[in-house]
């Protein structure tokens, strides 16, 4: 950062799911929070606009209506807890930053973990009956929608601060594989079942939906689903 002195630093590292960082606490903190901290002060220093991602994971899922940015966090395990030291770090030591908030996402990624997408289409690939959690309520989110919310937060020079960033509307995990199956014509059935039938190694938040209450709405989620389908797996 010193030395190439950019303009904007997006900081989307993280380790994906749950169990990993319960299991390495120490490396969790170190990539989410360590890190993150040392890049924020450098970019304060070199006067650049930090971008911190962060996720609806810092919620405790007690909250019946989408999560706003005006809700106060309350982080319940080593993943979420470490991803909200960032946001604190990048609110106190950088004045020009930005914490955006994601739900689950979908679409393609740079890391070699599949998401709970990717692991469903696999799933339906191989012909499985699927096991959906129909009390895991979200608002599932395409990764090209993301992607250009954050940048035109950085180029039109949003007032810093933090941002959730979301296809708008809330839906059950259950609710939303039976439509994905329904646009790829795909004959799998489709179980519904509980959250805590698939066991962590922490607690998981079950209502973890997310609207902005600055922002405009992104698009439905059924529309970027169908654009997904249609443009990334057909």
């Amino acid at each position: 950062i010193s030395k190439q002195k950019p303009d904007v630093i997006i900081n989307s590292v993280a380790m994906v799911g749950i169990n990993p960082c319960e299991e390495d606490p120490g490396k969790a903190f170190a990539l989410h929070a360590t890190a993150a901290l040392n890049m924020i002060k450098e970019s304060a220093a070199i006067n650049a606009t930090f971008i911190q991602t962060s996720s609806h994971a810092v919620f405790d899922g007690s909250k019946d209506e989408p999560y706003t940015e005006d809700d106060t966090p309350r982080a319940g395990n080593v993943y979420a807890v470490s991803k909200y030291a960032a946001e604190m770090f990048a609110s106190t030591w950088c004045p020009k930053h930005y914490v955006v908030r994601f739900p689950t996402m979908y679409g393609p990624r740079r890391n070699a973990s599949p998401g709970f997408v990717d692991k469903v289409l696999q799933w339906i690939d191989e012909g499985r009956e699927l096991q959906i959690a129909h009390d895991k309520i979200d608002s599932p989110t395409y990764v090209k929608d993301a992607a250009e919310a954050v940048l035109e937060l950085a180029l039109n020079k949003r007032p810093y601060g933090t941002y959730h960033i979301a296809n708008e509307g809330i839906v059950s995990y259950f609710d939303f594989i039976k439509q994905l199956a329904a646009l790829l014509g795909a004959s799998n059935k489709v179980h519904p079942v509980k959250d805590a039938d698939f066991p962590s190694l922490a607690p998981k938040a079950l209502k973890t939906s997310m609207r902005s209450i600055k922002l405009e709405p992104l698009r439905l989620w059924n529309h970027a689903l169908e654009d997904y389908v249609e443009n990334e797996l057909k």
